[in-house]
């Protein structure tokens, strides 16, 4: 079962403490203050839950959008889905 925007969502908001509501595809890393640290936290949430291996190597800023970071995981794991659900873009 692949990954899904919501359920980034949902792993973000739990790491960061912020809303699932307030958590858009145009939420910038820095919106949702994700420091390297949470980054962290958040790579062992995905692998220990979905068995995604969230790359030391994605090109990721604090002004990356939740887009951006879906995409990325999308391009690196079979496991990830890409498009986020139509409820979470409205």
């Amino acid at each position: 079962m692949p990954l899904t925007y919501d359920t980034l969502v949902s792993v973000l908001a739990e790491v960061t403490g912020v809303d699932e509501e307030l958590i858009t595809p145009q939420t910038t890393l820095l919106d949702i203050e994700m420091d390297s640290l949470l980054l962290v936290e958040f790579a062992v949430v995905l692998e220990e839950r979905h068995g995604v291996d969230l790359a030391d190597n994605l090109d990721l800023t604090q002004g990356s959008t939740i887009a951006d970071l879906v995409q990325a995981l999308a391009e690196q794991s079979p496991n990830a889905a890409a498009a986020p659900s139509t409820t979470a873009a409205q």
